[in-house]
């Protein structure tokens, strides 16, 4: 991520992705996940399912899931205010 508009872009985008799964899965519980920016490797951000594969570069960002109970953009706001500037994954 170059800035920190592109981290809350890609937050969004993954915000509104995980609204439609978790309207197919409603028990599931979704996280969010990021990957360091390293010289080899652009930071990035995920939110999936806790069953899910992410494979061993993708660290746990908050301990909390996603908010079932919340909107998308009360979510987003959730996670822009609480967590998203502290994730290491700027350029």
């Amino acid at each position: 991520m170059k800035n920190i508009a592109d981290l809350e872009t890609r937050l969004l985008e993954e915000l509104d992705q995980w609204i439609t799964q978790q309207s197919c899965e409603p028990y599931a519980d979704f996280y969010l996940y990021y990957r360091e920016t390293t010289p080899e490797y652009d930071g990035n951000i995920l939110i999936l399912p806790a069953t899910a594969s992410k494979g061993s570069e993708y660290q746990l960002a908050m301990p909390e899931r996603i908010s079932k109970g919340a909107t998308v953009n009360q979510n987003f706001n959730r996670i822009r205010h609480g967590i998203l500037r502290t994730l290491p994954v700027l350029s």
